[in-house]
């Protein structure tokens, strides 16, 4: 504010001293006019009262009279030599003079003009410095922080009230996440005692099954009891990842090892249906992350192309590299995705129209949270041979930590 009233200072002394300059000008140009006009005529009639001192009354009357007495002046002077450029009542430095003092009233008005717009522009350059490190501090945590300069006090105080309360509503949202995190844990926890008891169960009931049927109906419940502790596993990554505190590792690793290692539990699978497998382009390219999470990701992709390739079908995974990124496609030779379907792939719960049965539809969203939590993108779209593609890309820089 004190700023603000100096600056207002600057511009109205400016204004003042302006307007006394003009007034004072135009006071000393009119005083100096009347005296030389005045001069002038005194030589001219000193001239006429010396040289014709009996016509000197006629002379002045004529004079006051004034009827074409300049035309017949200005004829004379010529006779005689006494052009414009000749002679003159008014000295050379009085016509510089004129032109010279307005110039400089005007520059004495620009010169104030531009400290003052100079002024200004520091005091908002100042103020949004000033700002900016208002809401740095605030946002470190230093809610008792103060504007110093009163630099915008009003808007000051409307800032630090949004902030603190958008950083209040943060740490709630935080702490309420974490908590849901904590509550996963916890019940993750108490599933899987239970399902690894009726894992072990089952396991021991089908040693001492009696006929093939009772020993099938142990297999599909032993499926069942590991198809619930892969949906706990999966449900407890999730909610880690969304409080944040899934900690992830920063490790350089091969990509084409952590595709191997992701495709290692469904070979068995891909056998059976005849699905031939390969990996183009992988060879000698390096990633920065976390290994087993990455591996986590592709695996629950390839996880999705293999239920939906059909028997003597293809999986294919081409890799690229370039300064900015590094891409890796998922394509299968399956029937590919409904037009319907695409946009809700990632989202969580959601279940295609070819999903099987026993899909929770979090595969796909939990491989969508981790690539992205590893600085990366993924996209799916139907590929022009009709399969389904996904597109997953790696940028080149440090992750950053949520």
């Amino acid at each position: 504010m004190r700023d603000k009233k100096k600056g207002n200072r600057i511009l109205i002394c400016g204004i003042v001293l302006s307007i006394c300059l003009f007034v004072l000008a135009g006071g000393v140009i009119l005083h100096l006019s009347e005296t030389f006009i005045r001069n002038g005529i005194a030589d001219m009639a000193g001239a006429v009262g010396i040289a014709a001192p009996e016509q000197l009354d006629g002379v002045m009357h004529l004079y006051k009279s004034g009827d074409g007495l300049r035309d017949a002046g200005e004829e004379i002077l010529r006779q005689y030599g006494y052009g414009r450029d000749v002679y003159s009542f008014v000295p050379a430095w009085y016509g510089a003079a004129a032109y010279a003092i307005p110039f400089c009233i005007i520059l004495v008005m620009l010169f104030s003009f531009g400290l003052y717009w100079r002024h200004r522009i520091k005091e908002a350059e100042k103020r949004t410095v000033a700002l900016s490190g208002y809401l740095d501090r605030i946002m470190e945590g230093q809610y008792d922080t103060l504007m110093k300069d009163d630099t915008g006090s009003a808007l000051g105080d409307s800032i630090y009230k949004a902030v603190v309360l958008l950083r209040e509503e943060r740490e709630q949202a935080q702490k309420a996440k974490k908590n849901l995190a904590d509550n996963m844990a916890d019940l993750s926890h108490q599933l899987k005692t239970p399902a690894a008891s009726i894992g072990l169960t089952l396991s021991l009931l089908k040693k001492k099954a009696w006929d093939e049927e009772t020993k099938q109906d142990i297999i599909r419940m032993e499926g069942q009891v590991g198809h619930l502790q892969h949906l706990v596993g999966s449900m407890l990554t999730l909610s880690r990842l969304d409080a944040g505190v899934l900690k992830l590792e920063e490790k350089e690793f091969d990509l084409e090892e952590m595709l191997v290692d992701a495709v290692q539990p469904f070979v068995r699978q891909m056998e059976e249906k005849g699905i031939c497998f390969g990996i183009q382009g992988a060879d000698g390219i390096s990633l920065s992350g976390d290994f087993g999470w990455c591996s986590e990701a592709f695996g629950n992709i390839i996880k999705n192309c293999v239920e939906h390739t059909p028997e003597q079908g293809n999986i294919r995974i081409a890799c690229r590299d370039n300064p900015i990124y590094t891409e890796i496609v998922i394509q299968d030779s399956g029937r590919g995705f409904d037009e319907a379907d695409l946009p809700h792939l990632f989202e969580r719960f959601y279940r295609g129209a070819g999903s099987s049965k026993d899909s929770a539809g979090i595969g796909l969203s939990l491989a969508k949270s981790i690539i992205e939590k590893e600085n990366g993108t993924v996209t799916a779209e139907n590929t022009q041979t009709g399969g389904a593609g996904f597109y997953i890309k790696f940028y080149h820089c440090h992750r950053i930590s949520t």
